[in-house]
């Protein structure tokens, strides 16, 4: 009897153990589903037909806006350029006049050390302005080559893609400005002179038409030449990102340049 009554209470207990593993076992599960279906992202948003039609148009126009601002903005650089130049012209001529001065006697050598840093300021400030001038070539350069890129499906890394205006290479590398000088060791090595760069890092020509160049290097050379067919093999060697473009617009060279980095992003315009 008193065995009898043991066995009815070690079966009460595993029955009881049973239903206790089996509740915890499905809460687990329903646990672990819910979180799996929490992880899960939400699913991407249907594009309609119109809606796709309205975004291709704010595109077109916003690449629109970009050229006219940058049109306006190259023309006044460019009245700029004359100027400094013509006050490049008469700083030289001074130079001149005032070193035939000091020969005869009638002025001192710091008059002519003062004429010739007055020529030095004025030619730096018309290479500066030649800078931004082909800054401007450039951006629109990216702007175009942006727009093609768009038509194409994303890439993923190690991707090399050549078309008929520009060659793209997605790299493995993080690319950070700081690694400049690796690029311009390469090319000081190689090409006995220092990379032409034009655009370093965020410029004043990014910051007055609204893109961010924050993280990138522009380098003027045109992909073609013998100079950028070994900077692009070097670049790829070294998995460092690239856009290289052969001209602004088909069939001309204007704004050729090897962009170093992430493509560079729209931000906004500054009135």
């Amino acid at each position: 009897m008193m065995n009898e009554s043991r066995k009815t209470i070690w079966i009460r207990l595993a029955v009881v153990l049973f239903v206790s593993v089996l509740m915890v076992s499905t809460a687990s599960a329903q646990k672990t589903k819910r979180k799996k279906a929490a992880l899960q992202p939400p699913p991407p948003p249907t594009v309609t037909a119109e809606e796709l039609k309205e975004l291709n148009d704010a595109a077109t126009q916003s690449r629109e806006n970009l050229i006219t601002a940058s049109n306006t903005y190259r023309q006044s650089l460019e009245r700029l350029l004359a100027l400094q130049q013509q006050d490049e012209k008469r700083a030289a001529e001074l130079v001149e006049k005032r070193k035939q001065l000091l020969e005869l006697g009638i002025i001192a050598k710091r008059e002519v050390t003062e004429s010739e840093q007055l020529l030095a300021d004025a030619q730096a400030k018309s290479a500066e302005t030649g800078k931004q001038l082909e800054s401007v070539d450039h951006l629109v350069a990216e702007v175009n080559a942006a727009e093609e890129l768009s038509k194409l499906p994303p890439e993923p890394q190690g991707t090399f893609r050549s078309t008929g205006m520009l060659v793209r290479f997605v790299g493995l590398s993080r690319w950070n400005l700081s690694d400049f000088g690796k690029v311009d060791a390469f090319y000081r090595l190689k090409f006995s002179k220092p990379l032409p760069v034009s655009s370093f890092g965020q410029s004043e020509t990014h910051n007055r038409l609204g893109f961010n160049h924050s993280n990138a290097l522009d380098v003027a050379v045109h992909p073609d030449s013998v100079e950028g067919q070994a900077l692009i093999g070097f670049l790829q060697n070294q998995g460092i990102s690239f856009i290289a473009i052969r001209g602004a617009i088909p069939g001309s060279s204007t704004g050729a340049h090897i962009h170093i980095g992430p493509e560079s992003r729209r931000i906004s315009i500054k009135p």
